[in-house]
């Protein structure tokens, strides 16, 4: 290869790269606020609500993340909706991650002891109180583990832009490959590619909202 073959190919899949995390960033938002939000409707008092986060949930959990993002980009428009390929990307991919995260939710919440439940009744706290100081706190524990493989998904769904015209770490690799011939490294470097970002960014993440949560576990414990 000469120089102009491998600037362009460094610029193709640093460019890639950067597509890759932003939309894993953004995603990763989207899926953990409407994640927290829905998973605490399917646990409302109200009807109402449990039947919306059911049917949003049940929704995007049960179709293809592909054909969702299909539906934002090419189907919107015939009703006058127009997204770019960016707000398509995040908010659809969020949205698909964010139907696992409610169910995640959910059952973080309702797994904390009924003890925690009557204890906060019997102080008179309201369910606004119980919730933000009692039971979510110890919520959060349970749930963080699968939200960490929640968001690594995340970062895996982020290549599948790629049909929406939004070249990503995947598509530089194949426009790298196929502008070399050599699949093997190219491909090879986009494996472990994901394995660094996920390493580099989603896990330590992940782990430090675990500390954070559990320090004050912790210093019970100890006391």
């Amino acid at each position: 290869m000469s120089k102009v073959d491998l600037s362009f190919i460094f610029a193709v899949l640093t460019k890639g790269v950067m597509t890759t995390v932003i939309v894993t960033l953004g995603a990763c938002v989207v899926a953990i606020v409407l994640g927290l939000f829905v998973g605490l409707t399917r646990v409302s008092p109200h009807r109402q609500l449990r039947w919306f986060s059911i049917a949003y949930i049940e929704f995007f959990r049960g179709t293809s993340m592909l054909v969702q993002l299909y539906w934002w980009f090419f189907v919107l428009p015939i009703f006058g909706i127009f997204l770019s390929p960016w707000t398509v990307g995040i908010l659809g991919i969020g949205m698909n991650a964010s139907g696992y995260a409610a169910e995640y939710v959910r059952a973080a919440i309702q797994a904390v002891d009924r003890g925690q439940y009557e204890a906060s009744t019997a102080l008179n706290f309201s369910r606004l109180t119980m919730m933000r100081r009692i039971i979510l706190p110890q919520a959060m524990r349970a749930m963080l583990p699968t939200w960490g493989n929640m968001l690594i998904d995340v970062l895996k769904g982020s290549s599948l832009v790629f049909f929406i015209t939004i070249t990503e770490f995947t598509s530089a690799a194949k426009q790298a490959a196929d502008a070399t011939g050599d699949y093997m490294l190219f491909f090879a470097v986009a494996l472990f590619g994901y394995y660094i970002i996920a390493r580099a960014l989603i896990t330590p993440f992940v782990r430090w909202l675990e500390r954070r949560v559990s320090r004050g576990f912790v210093r019970e414990q100890v006391a």
